[in-house]
């Protein structure tokens, strides 16, 4: 038997209303658990332009959703007027009917209004639903599937992209050290860099470009270096205190020069944290020594915000944030990684989250954005903007009354209590 989705007369229809509701009309659904699609439309809510209000919204419903409602022949009915909801979210109505209308048309649900317009679920004494009227989750059901290779496919561009602006910001780094230790060929390898950086628009195509040009800067220098031990073979009265062989092309991650301003690579928003690193010029201008005392500013913030938080604390604390954007935080480049799905999860726009980088640090300003995506799963009611709240936490941050130790370590209290409890049932 076919399921009927009515749409009530008073909506206005878009083509995407009608396709969700078509969608809840499908018969052949697969099963799922509550927990499972509530943590894959998190993760997908960036894909479907579900941020701020209307996120807080999805996470309510579904948190009212019934858990055996997802299996079988049964339909995730919530039943909850747009009054009561806007209580929930302390949002107005008119904020609320926009938040469920683009959750309707992301589809993964769909309106089942009663004639009335009324919402309801009447259940059978199995626990069935009988009848009922309200948002219909079916077509989240539907495209169990659909979003789950979505959100790999985003995981892995946006694991891709990050990897690429990290060798945009570390390859020129090599390649300006190479320069050093060959003066021969620096020019034609610092112009081949800059071309390279200023000629291509797509950040992979830059790290595509600059990594074959680092493989040339270490063949060359491998070259020199089989040059160097053969003029050296024979020669026992003699000890080289030369090393062909730049500090850069070794397996140590340890920085030893700074970044030369002739291969200027792209401002991605990390330019404050790179800049911190560089030793000042003694020619500096008075902007430059602005510049620096902010960044130098920022670290010292940095240092405060977490000297009092271990990565195994975070680890523990947050565990629900590490489920939801699926990296364990083992060490602070895990958190710093995921910053910018935490960012987009909790609605905070490029804007506040660069001017937070700029203001705390970027490893900062993530363990700060860590700890206000886990209290807002645990509890979407506590925080009612989760973007205003993280804005007011760097603000604390910076005028020094942040004390962001005693939030961690009561995350991880509760999250210990909490596993003791399971323990003993």
């Amino acid at each position: 038997m076919t399921e009927e989705t009515a749409i009530a007369s008073f909506r206005r229809v878009s083509p995407a209303i009608l396709a969700s509701a078509r969608m809840a009309m499908a018969n052949d659904i697969p099963d799922t658990s509550k927990s499972e699609i509530s943590h894959l439309l998190k993760k997908a809510a960036p894909i479907l332009g579900i941020d701020g209000p209307t996120y807080h919204a999805l996470d309510i419903l579904l948190g009212l959703s019934g858990p055996d409602d997802w299996k079988g022949t049964r339909r995730p009915i919530v039943a909850i007027s747009n009054a009561m909801l806007a209580e929930y979210m302390q949002r107005s109505v008119r904020t609320v009917t926009r938040c469920l209308r683009r959750i309707v048309e992301a589809g993964i649900a769909a309106y089942r209004d009663s004639p009335t317009g009324r919402r309801f679920v009447d259940r059978d004494k199995g626990g069935m639903i009988t009848s009922g009227f309200g948002l219909d989750f079916t077509p989240a059901r539907v495209r169990l599937e659909e979003i789950k290779e979505s959100v790999e496919n985003y995981q892995r561009e946006l694991k891709a992209s990050k990897d690429a602006r990290r060798a945009v910001t570390r390859l020129p780094r090599a390649i300006i050290d190479a320069c050093e230790e060959f003066p021969e060929k620096s020019d034609i390898w610092r112009s081949s860099a800059q071309a390279i950086i200023d000629g291509v628009a797509s950040r992979a195509e830059q790290a595509s470009g600059l990594e074959s040009l680092y493989a040339e800067v270490l063949e060359y220098a491998e070259q020199r270096f089989q040059e160097h031990e053969m003029s050296s073979a024979g020669d026992t009265s003699v000890t080289s205190t030369t090393d062909t062989i730049p500090k850069i092309f070794s397996d140590s991650n340890e920085r030893t020069r700074s970044i030369e301003p002739d291969i200027i690579p792209p401002d991605d928003g990390s330019a404050a944290e790179m800049a911190y690193e560089n030793k000042p010029e003694a020619a500096a201008g008075d902007m430059q020594n602005r510049l620096r005392q902010a960044e130098k500013t920022a670290g010292d913030i940095q240092g405060a915000v977490l000297a009092a938080v271990s990565i195994g604390l975070l680890q523990v604390g947050c565990r629900a944030a590490q489920e939801c954007v699926s990296v364990e935080f083992r060490r602070w480049s895990d958190v710093v990684g995921a910053a910018e799905v935490m960012r987009r999860m909790i609605g905070l726009s490029e804007a506040a989250w660069v001017d937070a980088v700029g203001r705390v640090g970027r490893t900062a300003a993530s363990v700060i954005l860590a700890t206000v995506l886990e209290k807002s799963l645990r509890d979407s009611y506590l925080i009612a903007k989760p973007g205003g709240y993280f804005r007011a936490m760097v603000d604390r941050a910076v005028d020094g009354s942040l004390h962001l130790s005693k939030s961690v370590y009561g995350l991880a209290q509760s999250e210990m209590n909490t596993r003791e409890r399971r323990a003993k049932r």
